[in-house]
């Protein structure tokens, strides 16, 4: 069976980092880890309801007077990946009760075919593209608490790293960012320019990268940073 090696996978990081890269951010869905408390009422056979989104990260249900809280699994289930709830019979919950839902969503899974942001606000040129290395005394982070070191040689490891500018979406809430390649600017937009809104784009470029939040809201009193370690 063939393999490809570290050496070659460190090539194609170098091919890789010399080529264009931004960060691109979005609103996301506006559902995306939001609260929602609402009165259903099961129906059918067996008897259910369907929440309004789904993934549901935490569901509640109690009474409508909140007087009682019902219990999962004893008094009725829930599929976190549809947000179908179902009455267990013979649980607290009468037949063809109205109960109060609280739920708490998640946000829409990953995908490996994903090729674009659900609703990009605009992207930033990466302001730092290195080869690094594990290690755990490193002064490099990424989500997950990782820590890195720059390599003075090519490695299978590329840091990529933004720092979004005061007034930059600065009204904002930001639930998606995504890092791409080969971008192509709309004509008459200057190469200097170091953000562009999506209709300043011409060419999206390759999605190679794309990470999901329950939001960040902005403000202009702050920039707002990403990093991220690419493993080719």
């Amino acid at each position: 069976m063939a393999l490809l090696v570290n050496s070659g996978r460190a090539g194609l990081a170098a091919a890789l980092k010399a080529r264009p890269m931004f960060f691109a951010w979005g609103r996301g869905a506006s559902w995306w880890g939001q609260t929602e408390v609402k009165n259903r009422t099961f129906a059918g056979a067996p008897e259910k309801f369907t929440l309004d989104h789904a993934p549901v990260a935490s569901l509640t249900l109690n009474s409508p007077d909140s007087a009682q809280t019902y219990q999962t699994p004893a008094d009725y289930l829930f599929d976190p990946n549809s947000g179908v709830v179902t009455r267990v019979n013979g649980g607290a919950i009468p037949p063809g009760a109205t109960v109060q839902a609280q739920a708490v969503y998640g946000t829409t899974p990953l995908g490996a075919s994903d090729a674009a942001l659900v609703d990009e606000v605009g992207r930033r040129i990466a302001s730092s593209v290195e080869f690094v290395v594990p290690d755990p005394n490193g002064n490099l982070y990424t989500p997950g608490g990782e820590r890195w070191s720059v390599s003075p040689v090519a490695t299978r490891y590329l840091y990529v790293a933004t720092q979004f500018d005061f007034l930059e979406a600065s009204t904002e809430t930001i639930r998606e960012v995504g890092i791409f390649v080969d971008s192509v600017r709309a004509e008459g937009v200057p190469e200097g320019q170091l953000y562009l809104t999506p209709d300043q784009v011409v060419d999206p470029g390759y999605l190679l990268l794309l990470d999901r939040f329950a939001g960040k809201v902005r403000s202009p009193s702050e920039r707002l940073g990403f990093s991220y370690v690419l493993v080719i």
